[in-house]
């Protein structure tokens, strides 16, 4: 069996890394939480096949930190670098994988690395019982599957499916215990309920964020935003618990924006985050959505979170998109984008509609928030892009329109390295939005503090 060390000080992606690598590629992972940790582990026991680091540990530098430690003591292990501004190979030996939640990519390049292709994965003789790490079983109440331990070379079982959990993981953590077993054929079982208890985790963590400053509120929230993204095609149930995530979120979204004076210093907080584009884009609307709704006779503060909510979910189709061709931006460029296929130009045209039928089913969507997701190009059906927007849209409608018409302009101005002046972008969106309706809601931004 193969050996992996992961160098990750990211709670929710410790998990989803140990888990993901264990169940699918089959390898024994080791995990530590500072690249110094990680380069002594590797020091010590040197059987390690590959090594994965998030790009930022501890706010240093990972990829120039392990680098000098593989070239100063002629180390060949591969490295894998998560986070990283594109997925490249750096060279035959280093890689970057850009989105740190692209479980999948990180996946398809760690069974390249360990020589393990799609067919033996599908074709991997496993025994009756499976090995999985202590780690993602850590805060399970109840054990999800019977769960078993090695005794004398026996697989004893341990606890029962549905039976309390905890105090055995503490028993085994305290003997130094690093794996348990459970039937192979119960592996993804663990799988889903480790996934829906990270959704937990990441509510709860939002929810208490209130005293902490914007910039760690914003990297929770993009913790949030991207495995939601990433779990769009997961189990049901997981995602039926994403709105949990979108609701806390909204709350905290609205908190990030009132705590930033000036959307300039949002967009460094975003950029200093290395957050995505989907993600950025959102925030920055979410601060020009709120400003429109102090500004005009109808706003009122329970329309900000129903905002926040839609932008939340609103482009959520599109993430698998952005994260396969980090260098683009700005989705009316998509659909004419040669890099795209068919299935995913579809995917562009359709993103709207498809958004607001997920959230529709969620039990706890805030009223009329599929509608202002399946409006939020102008198209009531949700398919394609409006080039003359219809009056007979709501009033929140043409706020989400003239908002992220704005974060357009803006980011289309910030990219080029130019200086942003009002007196540019508000003559583009009149000229965009013409109707008086839609003027009115332009003509709040004037004041717009920048």
């Amino acid at each position: 069996m193969s050996k992996t060390l992961v160098v990750c000080d990211n709670e929710f992606l410790s998990t989803l890394y140990v888990m993901n690598l264990e169940v699918y590629l089959a390898t024994t992972v080791e995990l530590v939480s500072t690249v110094e940790a990680g380069i002594a582990l590797h020091k010590a026991k040197k059987n390690f096949d590959q090594i994965i680091s998030l790009d930022s540990v501890s706010k240093k530098d990972a990829l120039k930190d392990i680098n000098e430690y593989r070239g100063s003591y002629g180390v060949k292990t591969p490295l894998i670098i998560v986070g990283a501004d594109q997925d490249q190979d750096i060279d035959a030996k280093t890689f970057t994988v850009s989105s740190r939640y692209n479980i999948q990519a990180l996946l398809k390049k760690s069974a390249s690395v360990l020589g393990v292709t799609a067919k033996q994965m599908a074709e991997m003789q496993m025994g009756a019982y499976y090995p999985i790490s202590m780690a993602p079983l850590e805060g399970l109440s109840k054990a999800p599957c019977n769960i078993y331990q090695m005794v004398d070379n026996q697989h004893k079982l341990l606890t029962r499916a549905e039976e309390p959990l905890e105090e055995n993981v503490k028993m085994l953590k305290a003997q130094k215990v690093e794996q348990i077993y459970v039937r192979s054929s119960d592996r993804l079982v663990i799988v889903n309920n480790v996934s829906l208890k990270l959704v937990e985790k990441i509510t709860t963590a939002l929810k208490n964020s209130t005293n902490l400053p914007a910039e760690k509120k914003v990297e929770m929230l993009n913790d949030g935003f991207e495995f939601a993204a990433a779990n769009l095609f997961s189990s049901d149930e997981i995602k039926q618990e994403m709105a949990e995530i979108a609701t806390a979120s909204a709350k905290v979204m609205s908190d990030v924006v009132k705590d930033n004076k000036q959307l300039q210093s949002l967009l460094s907080t975003m950029l200093n985050n290395k957050s995505g584009y989907i993600f950025t884009h959102s925030m920055i609307a979410s601060y020009v959505a709120n400003h429109i709704i102090k500004n005009v006779t109808w706003g009122g503060d329970g329309q900000s979170d129903k905002i926040n909510f839609v932008l939340f979910f609103h482009d959520i189709y599109l993430s698998p998109i952005y994260l396969k061709y980090p260098t683009l931006k700005y989705e009316k460029v998509l659909i004419n984008s040669p890099l795209l296929n068919e299935k995913e130009k579809e995917i562009v045209m359709n993103h709207a509609r498809m958004a607001a039928e997920m959230v529709v089913t969620y039990k706890r969507c805030p009223m009329g928030a599929d509608i202002l997701i399946k409006h939020h190009h102008g198209m009531k059906k949700g398919s394609g892009f409006a080039f003359k927007y219809p009056e007979d849209l709501s009033p929140i409608s043409k706020v989400l329109l003239i908002a992220e018409a704005f974060v357009e302009q803006f980011m289309m101005v910030h990219d080029a390295k130019q200086k942003v002046e009002m007196k540019v972008i508000i003559p583009k969106l009149i000229e965009e939005f013409p109707s008086p309706s839609y003027m009115k809601i332009v003509q709040t931004l004037v004041n717009l503090p920048i």
